[in-house]
């Protein structure tokens, strides 16, 4: 009885340990899945409400805001980080329907982009901290 009982326990922590080492494994793929890539992005910067308004959206942009996001040639959407990286192309009124080009950290899963710079109107723009703003003085040196 004791014997199998042994075994009995035995096999049980067996099991256990395979399920803990499938679950490592699937933790892993997890992670590896939601880490960012840095992307450099191109497309037309669109009020996102007004856009999906025409699709049956119910946006009420002229109450609450409009809030841009980067429309690709294909036709998607890509959305910002909201920081003090992204605050001007996210408020959008400097460059409303202009072709910008956005890189930083792209997150797939959100289908989102953590803001680094972007280019606009052939002008590069990225963060200053001497200006603490978004613009061409701290790229124009390198």
């Amino acid at each position: 009885m004791k014997k199998l009982s042994l075994l009995t326990i035995s096999m049980m922590l067996i099991f256990a340990l395979v399920a803990m080492a499938d679950h490592h494994d699937e933790m892993k793929k997890t992670s590896a899945e939601t880490k960012a890539e840095h992307k450099t992005i191109s497309g037309t910067l669109v009020c996102l409400g007004c856009s999906l308004k025409a699709d049956g959206a119910h946006s009420e942009c002229s109450a609450f805001g409009h809030t841009h996001a980067l429309k690709t040639e294909d036709g998607h959407f890509i959305n910002f980080l909201e920081n003090k990286f992204a605050a001007d192309l996210i408020k959008g009124e400097k460059y409303h329907n202009k072709q910008v080009q956005v890189s930083g950290a792209f997150f797939a899963k959100a289908n989102l982009l953590d803001v680094e710079s972007f280019t606009v109107d052939g002008q590069k723009k990225g963060w200053c901290d001497h200006c603490n703003a978004m613009d061409g003085c701290s790229i124009a040196g390198k």
